[in-house]
């Protein structure tokens, strides 16, 4: 089974230029489970990064993280935001090293199969102007939806025949949103307001 953390990277890579050497990270946490790390980061904010993906970094963990940035004093200030909230107290800053994506995606997915995901699979990047809700980010940003076309069996009522026809269905990957002015991921937050 393709990984939920793999079309979070295919939609990172594919909707910023910006993922390249001397990525800068604010990790919040690190797990060993995938699972572990996607539950945290539904609860706190952040999103999951394989660390496998990035040379500098410890391999086989998956860590909640915000970024990335593109300058130390970038995270840096972001760090700070982040500390003065008692859930991130033990969080740090962390250059990622050079991207190794074929690496990292070796071990779960065949290149066949990554070529024929990457040939299905739609990204949508839609501008938004930001701050029209409490809950959404408080300045521009670019929201990313994924999709892929299945088929729905249909049936001609005259002939009783079968047939198929095409549908769009978007890919439930929770609020996932692309801050213009720093180019940081933001998945989705509680937001009780």
């Amino acid at each position: 089974m393709i990984k939920v953390g793999l079309l979070a990277s295919l939609a990172l890579l594919s909707l910023t230029a910006r993922a390249r050497a001397a990525d800068f990270f604010v990790f919040t946490d690190t797990f060993k489970s995938q699972q572990d790390a996607q539950d945290r980061a539904a609860l706190v904010g952040g999103w999951v990064l394989d660390t496998d993906t990035y040379s500098g970094l410890a391999p086989n963990l998956f860590a909640v993280v915000r970024g990335p940035y593109s300058t130390r004093q970038v995270a840096d200030r972001r760090l700070k935001e982040l500390k003065a909230i008692k859930t991130y107290k033990s969080a740090y800053v962390k250059e990622g090293g050079a991207v190794r994506i074929a690496p990292a995606l070796a071990n779960s997915v065949s290149p066949r199969v990554l070529a024929a995901l990457l040939g299905e699979l739609s990204v949508a990047v839609t501008d938004r102007p930001g701050a029209t809700n409490p809950c959404e980010p408080q300045e521009p940003y670019q929201e990313v939806t994924l999709s892929v076309v299945t088929l729905d069996r249909t049936i001609d009522a005259k002939t009783d025949a079968d047939g198929f026809k095409p549908r769009r269905v978007t890919l439930d990957i929770g609020s996932f949103r692309v801050i213009k002015r720093t180019g940081e991921v933001e998945r989705m937050r509680i937001c009780a307001e």
